[in-house]
């Protein structure tokens, strides 16, 4: 895909807005859509013990459901959020970020290993020595997104 960018500066202009034109939706599209969206989340407002918190993105091992909850995960404590794990899907740049389950999202970066059982189970190490498990549903996703 060859992509053409214009840029218009406008000293009127408020807020910047991005406008794709193209002939069909794509999964490049989307996902240039989904990258342009959540450039700007750096950091992410948390519940703990003390109020509202905020955690640095790039500090969130995983990110998890657990008895209808939303979990935040950091090397340094676990936190509640009041959005859904889909919600956070869409904020969250994917470029660090990756679904495995219906139940869960890791940073990439905070991902040791990966190990595939023969029961077709793929069992992820996290730093901080924390196990999960990815979903055989999302494998491909996952490999597409890793770059596997």
């Amino acid at each position: 895909m060859i992509l053409k960018v214009e840029v218009s500066v406008d000293p009127k202009c408020i807020e910047p807005k991005v406008t794709i034109h193209t002939a069909e939706m794509t999964d490049e599209i989307e996902h240039l859509m989904h990258c342009i969206a959540s450039a700007g989340i750096h950091t992410l407002s948390v519940l703990s013990d003390r109020g509202v918190e905020f955690v640095n993105c790039q500090d969130i091992v995983r990110i998890y459901t657990e008895q209808k909850k939303v979990f935040v995960q950091t090397l340094t404590g676990i936190y509640t959020v009041r959005l859904r794990l889909y919600e956070l899907e869409e904020r969250l740049n994917m470029q660090i970020f990756v679904r495995i389950s219906n139940a869960e999202i890791v940073n990439r970066h905070m991902i040791k290993r990966m190990d595939i059982s023969r029961t077709g189970t793929i069992g992820v190490e996290l730093v901080g020595n924390i196990n999960t498990y990815a979903s055989r549903r999302y494998v491909t996703k996952i490999k597409k997104q890793l770059g596997l």
